[in-house]
C-alpha cells in the first residue's frame, strides 16, 4: 500500500508498517510502498509497539505526508579476541 493511500484510509493515527519499497535520495529512505500491521489508536500504545518492531517495522503517524528515515553509518572499531 503506497504511504499517501495509509494517511487517507487512517487519518491522524499511528500505523505499525513493514517497509516492502523505499527510494534513496541525500542520504534519507524515503519510504514509498508499506505493508500494514497494526493500526494504533493512541501515543502509550505507539510507544509499546514500536519496542517490539522487527528489523523493516517502524510506527509512524499518518499527520507525516512522508516517511523518510535518516540512513545512520556505523563507523567504529572491532576488537577480536
Amino acid at each position: 500500500m503506497q504511504w499517501s493511500e495509509v494517511r487517507k484510509q487512517y487519518p491522524n493515527k499511528f500505523v505499525k508498517f513493514e517497509v516492502l519499497d523505499y527510494h534513496t535520495d541525500d542520504n534519507k529512505r524515503v519510504v514509498d510502498e508499506v505493508s500494514i500491521i497494526k493500526v494504533i489508536e493512541d501515543s502509550k500504545e505507539a510507544m509499546q509497539e514500536f519496542s517490539k518492531c522487527k528489523e523493516g517495522q517502524f510506527v509512524y503517524n499518518t499527520k507525516h505526508e512522508k516517511v523518510i528515515i535518516d540512513v545512520v553509518k556505523h563507523i567504529g572499531i572491532r576488537r577480536t579476541s
